[in-house]
């Protein structure tokens, strides 16, 4: 198999190298704030004036997640004992740092919009695509555990609908139904063993080259990672992109999720969970069989058709004890519509196949990125609701800091070429 290059997230340490005016100016210049300020805006020009500057508040939110603060307590501790840090954010002088119980209003009231939050980091990742093209590049999707500071408590799960009748659901409808109480949750870990937490899972969509955070959904942990994946898929396809592949691993391979991708114009790249059973008509990898059941090699992939072409291997058909009979076909074509869990292009078992595959390590370096450093694992609030804007605002501080490191470094090779 062969070994894929991809960027890792390590250029994001050259922000760390700016001084700290210049570092907020290039992650927040990108970023408009007005749809969010204008939540906290008086309806009445009657009564006391507004002494809260919220776009300087909003700010230091994000910074929390991209600074790794660990709590809102010491968010406030270091806007009022770090004069660079408070001007950097936007703060005027005069103005008094927010308090606890402001941060914890203004959380409460992203909730309640949390809509327009959305939009905001839909907004964003539509101008990182006007310039670096972004959804021009393969989706990878997984889930990850968070944990949750809630005490366990026994309630009532609600059932989910089946990916089948997700189809026929509208994404509102989806998410909707997707609970977001702290549950017990369940994973199997790269060594086989059972790993249990009790919080959420984070379902995300990543770009797999830039590695920009495309979606990002919470549910209680014991929802199947597959009940997400319509969501996942929709909301990419909202932003504009398709006529690409979506790399998911063998937890979502339910045939509903190929027929959501095909209709969305995605092609899925998923490893089955078990190897197909038959009579020797197939292969593990669904590849035609000839009369000695040995498989046929994929060759191409036709638009026209919609068909995989497969042909026979010359290699081995030299000491096939057949090869002079003329009984086997020399070329075998498969509507990719009849069954589209089975029939992948390329090809399931092919070196193109595993190539593009191995780019949802992507999804886990972000992952990893997220928990470790912008707290992600270290949700600081009892409420599921609050926890859900958490994650809405590290996803607008992770690609906010992503953008600003990728046009750094852009600059920065366009002056050494200059050199």
């Amino acid at each position: 198999m062969s070994i894929i290059q991809q960027p890792t997230l390590f250029d994001m340490q050259i922000l760390e190298q700016l001084d700290i005016e210049e570092k907020y100016f290039e992650i927040f210049s990108p970023l408009d704030f007005s749809p969010l300020v204008g939540l906290f805006q008086k309806e009445k020009s009657v009564g006391a004036p507004i002494t809260i500057n919220y776009e300087a508040a909003l700010r230091a939110l994000v910074v929390s997640f991209q600074e790794g603060i660990p709590d809102v307590k010491t968010l406030v501790d270091r806007i009022r004992s770090d004069l660079r840090f408070k001007l950097s954010l936007g703060f005027l002088y005069s103005d008094r740092a927010p308090s606890e119980a402001t941060f914890s209003r203004i959380l409460h009231t992203l909730h309640q919009h949390r809509q327009i939050l959305i939009e905001v980091n839909e907004e964003l990742l539509q101008r990182i695509d006007a310039e670096f093209c972004i959804f021009s590049e393969d989706v990878a999707i997984d889930a990850t555990a968070i944990e949750s500071h809630s005490k366990p408590e026994q309630i009532e799960k609600p059932v989910i609908s089946a990916v089948e009748k997700q189809r026929e659901m509208s994404i509102t409808e989806i998410k909707e139904e997707l609970p977001i109480d702290p549950q017990w949750g369940i994973k199997v870990n790269s060594k086989g063993k059972n790993v249990f937490w009790h919080g959420y899972k984070g379902h995300f969509a990543v770009s797999t080259e830039s590695q920009y955070l495309l979606s990002a959904i919470l549910t209680s942990a014991h929802i199947a990672d597959v009940s997400v994946a319509i969501p996942l898929m929709r909301d990419i396809r909202q932003l504009g992109i398709s006529s690409v592949h979506v790399i998911l691993d063998k937890g979502y391979d339910a045939k509903a999720v190929y027929e959501e991708a095909h209709s969305l114009g995605l092609e899925p790249i998923v490893p089955l969970k078990r190897e197909a059973k038959n009579d020797g008509e197939w292969t593990n990898d669904y590849a035609p069989t000839c009369l000695i059941e040995a498989g046929y090699k994929y060759d191409s992939f036709d638009k026209r058709y919609g068909a995989l072409k497969y042909i026979i291997p010359k290699a081995r058909c030299c000491t096939c004890p057949l090869q002079h009979q003329e009984m086997c076909q020399k070329v075998i074509k498969i509507r990719q519509n009849s069954d589209p869990r089975k029939f992948n292009h390329p090809a399931r078992g092919t070196t193109a196949w595993h190539k593009i595959y191995t780019k949802r390590s992507a999804v886990e370096r972000v992952n990893g990125h997220l928990k470790e450093n912008m707290e992600l694992n270290n949700t600081t609030h009892f409420k599921p609701e609050l926890v859900e804007v958490e994650l809405q605002l590290i996803q607008l501080g992770y690609n906010a800091k992503r953008f600003a490191a990728q046009r750094i470094n852009n600059q920065n090779s366009r002056k050494e070429i200059v050199a």
